[in-house]
């Protein structure tokens, strides 16, 4: 567990939530890199399906611009945007940046979801486990009791759902990058990618049978889409994404009408785990998803 002094602007936070919300024992973020909403159209997937049956979604969530990775997997765990977070492309770095944050937590960077839970529950448990290599540098360091980078999309949900079992903690990412590489490779539109959806719904699968019967929230979303090879631009297929959230605390069957952006997962997550959110931070809980 990382030591640390945690400084003003997080110590001095306010909760984002107009109202109390009920609590959750444990949430489960599972990202799917290069995952658009247009990904989940016109390409049946049975595991993707039953959650939205079975949950609050919506298929009009949108990312941040640029529409790249570093920046919208920022947005999705600091709880703010670009401007405010400063990760402004794939070549950021804590040590090498245009732009400064506007706050920190316990560190240099922006404080994360990760960060907030552990200044205020030290004891929490957290994982984090990413296909991706480049998306530890997003978390401060320490901030997870394991945070781990695996090779493959079925390597890493293997470690995090043997590690969620034996540890039940009270905050899990998952991160996987199978999609993405198959838009860049094949295209968007392509038979690859929908069979790399395909996976993605298996993958979904095999985390809801997990957290099956626990007081466990689950909210799956992606960070981008893509145009043709390719995602950066500015289109709505590049900007789109899937937001769903399934689970004890979550209403049943809503398609949700508010809008939802990215960084509101971040103020949902640490809602449901009654945290206070940082001042610094914009992103809102997606009250109409949460049981009053």
């Amino acid at each position: 567990m990382r030591f640390g002094i945690v400084i003003a602007c997080l110590a001095a936070a306010v909760s984002l939530a107009p109202r109390q919300l009920r609590g959750a024992d444990q949430v489960v973020v599972l990202g799917f890199d290069g995952l658009g909403a247009a990904g989940l159209k016109n390409n049946p997937t049975a595991r993707f399906t039953e959650l939205m049956r079975r949950g609050a979604w919506t298929l009009r969530a949108r990312g941040v611009i640029p529409t790249v990775s570093s920046p919208n997997w920022a947005s999705m765990i600091d709880g703010a945007g670009p401007a405010q977070h400063g990760i402004t492309s794939n070549e950021w770095q804590p040590d090498k940046h245009e732009i400064e944050p506007v706050c920190h937590g316990s560190t240099s960077i922006f404080p994360t979801m990760f960060d907030v839970l552990w200044s205020q529950r030290p004891t929490s448990m957290i994982g984090i486990f990413h296909h991706w290599a480049d998306f530890g540098r997003l978390v401060e360091r320490g901030a997870a009791n394991r945070m781990e980078h695996f090779k493959t999309e079925d390597a890493t949900m293997d470690a995090a759902l043997a590690w969620w079992k034996q540890q039940k903690p009270a905050l899990l990412f998952v991160h996987l990058d199978h999609v993405d590489h198959a838009g860049h490779d094949h295209g968007w539109t392509s038979p690859e990618y929908k069979a790399a959806v395909q996976k993605a719904d298996s993958l979904l699968g095999r985390m809801m049978d997990a957290i099956r019967g626990t007081n466990t929230t689950l909210i799956v979303t992606g960070d981008h889409g893509g145009s043709g090879k390719k995602h950066g631009g500015m289109t709505m297929d590049e900007l789109e994404i899937p937001w769903i959230a399934f689970g004890p605390r979550i209403r049943p069957g809503v398609q949700l009408q508010s809008n939802v952006n990215t960084y509101d997962t971040a103020a949902t997550v640490v809602s449901l785990l009654r945290l206070k959110a940082p001042a610094c931070w914009i992103g809102k809980p997606v009250t109409e998803a949460i049981v009053k």
